[in-house]
């Protein structure tokens, strides 16, 4: 066999070998559960109706104060202008 066969057969090799790599991962269950795997049960019981009211007030409460500190320290509104942004005359000297 010559250099150049030899070299095409390294490249077939090559070639089937990460066709092969790619189909095995493409088969793998890496981040996909099975079917019937199932999560564990919660740590925490889930929020009481009068412990949902709370936070809710809570944070409505928070939004309210960070708006009004935000209005304070807002700048004054930057004039505003006409628009126009010419320096130099009708025959292009300044």
């Amino acid at each position: 066999m010559n250099k150049r066969g030899h070299l095409a057969g390294l490249v077939l090799g090559a070639l089937i070998a990460a066709t092969l790599g790619c189909v095995l991962l493409g088969c793998s269950e890496v981040g996909f559960p099975a079917v019937h795997d199932m999560p564990s049960p919660r740590a925490e019981a889930p929020l009481t109706p009068d412990q949902v009211k709370q936070a809710t007030d809570d944070l409505a409460s928070q939004r309210d104060h960070l708006q009004a500190t935000a209005a304070t320290l807002q700048p004054a509104a930057a004039p505003t202008t006409t628009g126009s942004t010419e320096a130099a005359g009708s025959d292009g000297k300044p």
